[in-house]
């Protein structure tokens, strides 16, 4: 078991897995969060807590992370995450992204959705539908507006609305499909399976201040009133169960702001539910 892989995973060098495991690729950036710094230093601190938890079967394996020097520029940054998730899928893997900022969860859904047509549940307080004027800056307050312009992207299921960010409400786009918190903490998990059309692969992108800052303290933007961690895994382990998950992220996580390690613990047991549950 490797110490500084998640769940101890095989490094990719050390084992290719077979098709259709995860790959995990970490990208410790918080470039684009204007809020508050941090969240680079996510990928390492879920690693850590993750080692509290049995290995998930099927094992995947641990890409590491993707270098972000020093000047990098967000649009650059997400050309590196770009060109990493291809190679994953070139070589049969499904990409399980450790964040990070949610502006990089642009990178994989576009390298996905060129490839096949794809469906997003988003898991998120906020519905990161801020204004955007088509220009190349990327922002986590406004990443998926851009993705909601992606050809290959069919349809969009937002989960744990409950924040407002001023222009977020007035244009969600026709793909769009917004299940606030209080909707998300009492449905049953057939209610939001009803949304996911079963014949379309789904990214799911989980922002983890979808949960309560009660319990998940250790994020940028956090609002009141969100789901319980038990809950979020309980409906990512519904998706993951019955419907095809072609790839996923956990972003968001800031362990400068968390108690304890709270919120990276909470991260890491939706990565592991994830894992272990995936159909192929």
């Amino acid at each position: 078991m490797s110490a500084t892989t998640l769940f101890g995973w095989p490094t990719h060098e050390e084992r290719i897995t077979g098709p259709g495991r995860f790959r995990v690729l970490g990208v410790p950036s918080d470039h684009g969060n204007g809020v508050s710094r941090g969240a680079a230093l996510g990928p390492s601190t879920i690693r850590r807590l993750s080692h509290h938890l049995t290995t998930p079967l099927p094992a995947g394996c641990d890409g590491g992370d993707i270098a972000v020097p020093a000047g990098l520029s967000v649009g650059g940054l997400l050309e590196r995450v770009y060109h990493a998730i291809t190679a994953c899928l070139e070589d049969g893997h499904r990409p399980l992204v450790i964040g990070g900022d949610h502006s990089l969860s642009f990178a994989p859904i576009d390298a996905l959705q060129q490839r096949h047509p794809v469906g997003v549940v988003w898991f998120d307080a906020h519905t990161d539908f801020s204004p955007w004027q088509g220009t190349r800056g990327h922002s986590h307050k406004q990443v998926l507006r851009r993705v909601e312009t992606l050809p290959g992207v069919k349809h969009i299921v937002q989960v744990g609305y409950r924040g407002f960010t001023a222009g977020d409400e007035t244009c969600l786009g026709n793909k769009a499909q917004v299940i606030t918190t209080a909707e998300a903490a009492q449905m049953h998990v057939s209610a939001l399976l009803d949304r996911m059309d079963r014949d379309l692969p789904w990214y799911i992108s989980i922002d983890i201040d979808v949960v309560d800052p009660f319990r998940a303290p250790g994020t940028s933007a956090p609002v009141p009133g969100g789901l319980m961690p038990e809950r979020l895994v309980e409906l990512v382990a519904a998706i993951a169960r019955h419907r095809q998950v072609c790839g996923a992220d956990v972003v968001e996580v800031n362990p400068r702001l968390d108690v304890e390690d709270m919120t990276s613990a909470v991260a890491a047991s939706v990565l592991h539910v994830l894992a272990d549950t995936a159909q192929h």
